[in-house]
């Protein structure tokens, strides 16, 4: 369901009954499957190619951390993979990107 937009805020008990665990759920989700596999990729990665200098765990912990909010991306290749998920993992099709819109798919 897309809610409709308005000019108003929204209540608090909309807050906390639909953002709040929203939100909640998409950070547990980063925290318990992007961030690990993210974080050891680095690791391994800048230490197989001799690219990690002396540090502390929590130092390259955020350096990692830190790119994942990357720049310059290839935003055609990302919006096609991610058009994929959407269809394969979530059964949405993308039927509008202005407004951003979804059809369920029914298998």
């Amino acid at each position: 369901m897309i809610r409709p937009s308005t000019d108003e805020d929204i209540t608090d008990e909309e807050f906390e009954k639909v953002l709040k665990p929203f939100i909640d759920n998409y950070d547990d989700f980063i925290v318990n499957y992007i961030m690990p596999e993210v974080i050891a990729y680095y690791m391994a990665n800048s230490y197989y190619r001799n690219a990690m200098y002396e540090t502390t765990f929590i130092q390259e912990y955020n350096s990692a951390k830190d790119l994942i909010n990357l720049f310059g991306e290839d935003f055609e290749f990302v919006k096609a993979q991610v058009i994929k998920l959407l269809r394969i993992k979530y059964a949405l099709e993308v039927i509008s990107e202005d407004p951003l819109d979804f059809k369920k798919i029914e298998y």
